[in-house]
């Protein structure tokens, strides 16, 4: 793909794209369509870091990423603190949360198809106006003491105005960095991911202490407004829109990122139950204090596991590290069970499964961006952090359920079981999709 047709560039940083494709392609067309030659190298180990945030822009959108993606790591648990504040319910809370959750999977991959066709900028803007009013009619809804259902339907809508802006800035790595620099570029945004839910729920979770629930919201908020306005600024290294073709009504996934997304659905669930799991063990251990150092092991493994997978040069193909990954990680959560009766032994499993996670998140991703079609690059990034998200309440729900029937041990179990399943979707979809394409 011309590097002239997919971001706008002008001629001084078109050359230095040019300089840094890299690998796959020994040289990238100008603007006038002549070839250029890349002198450069692939770098090796952490040092491709180095190259890929070298790339003309990658920092910017880098961090306004960081900071846009507060609102859809935060908001959940803001709402929770919110709901249970005012109603002493956390049942009502995980009620409201429910619409929210389900609203920001739905609405996530129809407001990226809207970037690929109208342009990032333009869509950002747009969808971050309609999630301050939505969030703002259920700060208010809530703080007055509306009907209750009226704070369900708030919560949907407000779930619907939430842009995936994760999928924004990764859809700018695949038309920016060549496909040599792929999986670093994409493990670079895993650790962002990472960065943002260690440091996001205990500094919302502080702000709620200190000061009220409903100010924990809206700063998240604000945090989220300022890195998205930040990003659609940054019109150079958007993905260029693609207005023409025939318009769809019902927008669906490419058939070659099926498998991966229906997979991710189950990987979702890992998370899910993780949650449920963790905070069940803690309390009936008489320690809930353990249950934030243990979500924060978790995060930062996997943002070490990134670091260590954006640096290798893998021969497997990203589906087929998808599925081993998520097999090895199987059989780390297995142990679990195991290990809950001593602390020290269960924090050191869970920062091995972190390990393990890593590569099957940025496989994931990586699988997306490979069979995006043209034209619809940030909306097939987008299907797998919606299935994703679909995915933890039903692997929350299952854990507890597991919970209160039997304990933390088969609620641990639990995450074991949709690390299974993920392997065992994305096994078998891929297969049927090779049978297919046979055809």
């Amino acid at each position: 793909m011309a590097v002239s047709r997919a971001v706008r560039l002008d001629r001084p940083v078109l050359q230095e794209v040019c300089r840094t494709r890299l690998g796959s392609d020994p040289g990238c067309r100008g603007l006038g369509g002549h070839r250029v030659s890349v002198a450069a190298e692939t770098g090796q180990g952490v040092r491709a870091y180095g190259q890929v945030l070298r790339l003309p822009g990658a920092r910017s959108f880098v961090a306004a990423g960081i900071l846009a993606r507060f609102p859809r790591a935060t908001l959940s648990l803001g709402i929770i603190l919110l709901v249970s504040a005012a109603t002493g319910s956390f049942a009502s809370a995980g009620l409201v949360v429910a619409p929210l959750v389900v609203g920001m999977a739905v609405a996530a991959p129809l407001w990226s198809s809207r970037m690929d066709r109208h342009g990032q900028a333009r869509v950002i803007l747009i969808s971050l106006g309609c999630l301050v009013l939505a969030a703002s009619g259920l700060l208010a809804l809530v703080l007055t003491g509306a009907p209750f259902w009226t704070w369900l339907v708030a919560a949907f809508v407000t779930g619907a105005a939430t842009p995936d802006l994760t999928s924004a800035v990764r859809a700018r790595w695949t038309v920016l960095a060549p496909p040599a620099q792929r999986t670093p570029a994409l493990a670079l945004e895993t650790i962002a991911d990472q960065m943002v839910f260690i440091s996001g729920p205990p500094a919302i979770t502080a702000v709620a202490a200190a000061l009220d629930p409903a100010v924990a919201v809206l700063g998240s908020l604000g945090l989220g407004v300022i890195g998205g306005v930040w990003l659609a600024s940054q019109r150079a290294t958007q993905p260029a829109p693609t207005p023409r073709g025939p318009r769809r009504g019902l927008v669906l996934p490419p058939a070659g990122v099926i498998p991966i997304a229906v997979a991710c659905i189950a990987f979702g669930g890992v998370f899910g139950a993780f949650d449920v799991s963790l905070v069940g063990w803690a309390e009936l251990s008489e320690r809930p204090w353990l249950a934030g150092p243990a979500f924060s092991a978790l995060a930062v493994a996997i943002a070490i596991g990134s670091v260590i997978t954006g640096a290798r040069t893998w021969k497997l193909s990203p589906a087929a590290r998808y599925i081993l990954f998520a097999a090895l990680a199987c059989a780390v959560a297995l142990a679990l069970p195991f290990a809950q009766g001593s602390a020290p032994l269960l924090f050191g499993v869970i920062l091995i499964l972190g390990l393990a996670l890593s590569p099957v998140m940025v496989s994931g991703i990586l699988v997306a961006s490979a069979r995006a079609p043209e034209g619809r690059v940030t909306e097939t990034l987008a299907y797998p952090t919606a299935a994703m998200s679909l995915g933890v309440p039903i692997g929350g729900v299952i854990a507890g359920a597991a919970l209160d029937s039997t304990g933390p041990a088969a609620a641990l179990v639990t995450i074991a079981v949709s690390l299974a399943c993920a392997a065992a979707i994305a096994a078998v979809g891929e297969a049927l999709l090779r049978i297919t394409r046979r055809r």
